[in-house]
C-alpha cells in the first residue's frame, strides 16, 4: 500500500473510532449545506414563477394603486386621508391614446357559503375586461358580461380551489353562493392558474361584477383600490405612465408641484425588478445564514480535532518514535478534517437536493435541481474543514516523542 493510502486508512480509522463525536462535528456542515441548496432552489423557483406570470400577463401592463396620500400644505394635518381612485378615473384613462383597457378593481377577503359549507376567500370586484387583462379563461361555464355588470346582476365566477373548498369535486356552475347574506349565481369556473410568486393561490378567489359588488356587499364603496391599464402593443410604457400620472393629477386637483401623488404607478417590468431585488436580498440572507452555520461547524471540527490530539498524544508519540515524520502526522489530522468536511458536505448536499425535489411538486414551483450550488457548497464545506482543522493538525505535528510521553 502506498504512503498516501496508509495515511487515508489511518485517518478513516481515527474518524470511525469516534463516530458520535465526528457525526456531531459534521452535523453543522450538513445543516449549512442543506440550507443553502434548499434556499437557492426555492429562490430559483419563485423567480421562474414570477417571470412566467409577467409573461402571461404581458409586459404591457401598468398597475395604478391608491396610496391614500393627504394633500400637502397647511391643510395636510387636518384633511382626512381617503382612497383616491374611482371608476371614473379608469374611464378617463381608457380614453388615453395607446390604452387598450383600463379596468378598476377592488379585492377584499370575504366569507362565502354554499350548501352548508363556509370558507374565507378573496373576492375581486371588477369589470368583465379584467379576465382579458389577467389572461383568465373559463374552465367551465362562462364569464360574466358587460350587460350583467351594468345591470348589477348578482352573478359570480369562482376559482377551482374555492369550488373544491365548498363542494369538493362537484360543480358550482348553476348553483348559488352567499356572500354577506347576498345570493350570487355562479355562471362559470376559471381555468386553474396555480400559485403566484408570493405563494398566494390564484384559484382561491371569486370574481364579482363591480357595480353589483359595490351596491350589495361592499357597503356602497365609492372608491376602488387599483386600476389595471393594458397598453397597446409597441407603446412605450414609460411615456404612457407619465400620461397616466398627468391625467390623474388633473382629475385629483393636484395642481401644485409640492402636491404629492395620491396614487402609485408600477409597470410589470418594475414589479419583476422588485421581485429580483427581493431575490437578491434573500440570497444575501441565505449566504449569511449558511456562513454562520459553516463557521459554527468549523469551530466544532476544530474542537473535536483538538480533543483528538489530546487523547491520542501517546499514539502520536509512539508513531514519532518509530520514525513517523511531522508531515505524516500533519497529513493524518488534515485528512481526518477533510473526511468530516466531505462527509458532512456530501450528506448536506444530498439532503438539500432531496428536499428541493420534494418541495418542487408540493409548492407547484418549476425549477431544475441546483446541482452547481450543491457542488459549490460541498467544496466550501471541505475548505472550512481544512481551514479549521489546520491548527489542531499543526499542534499534533509539533509534538516530539519526549513531549508526548511527558504530557501523557
Amino acid at each position: 500500500m502506498s504512503r498516501l493510502g496508509r495515511l487515508w486508512g489511518t485517518a478513516l480509522e481515527g474518524v470511525m473510532a469516534r463516530r458520535l463525536r465526528s457525526s456531531l462535528a459534521a452535523l453543522g456542515l450538513l445543516v449549512g449545506v442543506a440550507a443553502v441548496v434548499v434556499m437557492v432552489a426555492v429562490s430559483l423557483g419563485t423567480r421562474n414563477q414570477m417571470i412566467e406570470q409577467v409573461t402571461a400577463l404581458g409586459s404591457d401592463l401598468i398597475t395604478v394603486r391608491a396610496s391614500k396620500a393627504a394633500p400637502s400644505g397647511i391643510r395636510a394635518a387636518t384633511v382626512k386621508e381617503k382612497a383616491s381612485l374611482t371608476p371614473a378615473d379608469a374611464a378617463a384613462l381608457t380614453r388615453l391614446e395607446g390604452v387598450a383597457y383600463a379596468v378598476p378593481g377592488i379585492s377584499k377577503a370575504m366569507r362565502v357559503s354554499s350548501q352548508g359549507a363556509t370558507v374565507d376567500t378573496l373576492a375581486i370586484a371588477s369589470l368583465p375586461e379584467v379576465f382579458a387583462v389577467e389572461g383568465q379563461t373559463a374552465g367551465e361555464g362562462r364569464l360574466f358580461n358587460e350587460r350583467e355588470e351594468k345591470s348589477s346582476r348578482r352573478v359570480a365566477v369562482v376559482g377551482a380551489t374555492l369550488r373544491r373548498n365548498l363542494v369538493g369535486q362537484a360543480s358550482l356552475v348553476g348553483r348559488t353562493i352567499e356572500i354577506r347574506k347576498q345570493p350570487f349565481l355562479v355562471v362559470g369556473e376559471l381555468a386553474p392558474k396555480g400559485l403566484d410568486a408570493n405563494g398566494q393561490d390564484l384559484d382561491d378567489r371569486v370574481y364579482l361584477p363591480l357595480r353589483s359588488a359595490i351596491t350589495r356587499v361592499m357597503a356602497a364603496q365609492r372608491h376602488v383600490e387599483y386600476i389595471l391599464v393594458q397598453a397597446e402593443p409597441g407603446l412605450s410604457l414609460n411615456d404612457l405612465a407619465e400620461d397616466i400620472r398627468r391625467i390623474l393629477r388633473q382629475r385629483h386637483r393636484l395642481t401644485l408641484p409640492a402636491d404629492k401623488d395620491d396614487f402609485r404607478i408600477q409597470t410589470q417590468l418594475e414589479a419583476l425588478a422588485t421581485q429580483e431585488e427581493y431575490g437578491r436580498l434573500f440570497g444575501a440572507l441565505t449566504v449569511g445564514v449558511a456562513g454562520i452555520s459553516l463557521l459554527v461547524a468549523g469551530v466544532g471540527i476544530m474542537a473535536v480535532q483538538l480533543i483528538g490530539v489530546r487523547e491520542r498524544t501517546p499514539e502520536i508519540g509512539v508513531r514519532r518514535a518509530v520514525g513517523a515524520l511531522r508531515r505524516d502526522i500533519l497529513a493524518q489530522f488534515l485528512l481526518e478534517a477533510m473526511i468530516l468536511g466531505l462527509g458532512g458536505g456530501a450528506a448536506g448536499a444530498a439532503l438539500g437536493l432531496g428536499l428541493a425535489a420534494l418541495i418542487r411538486p408540493l409548492a407547484g414551483l418549476a425549477f431544475g435541481l441546483p446541482w452547481t450550488y450543491a457542488l459549490l457548497s460541498l467544496l466550501v464545506s471541505l475548505a472550512v474543514a481544512v481551514i479549521f482543522g489546520l491548527w489542531p493538525a499543526r499542534k499534533a505535528a509539533a509534538l516530539t516523542p519526549v513531549e508526548a510521553v511527558t504530557r501523557f
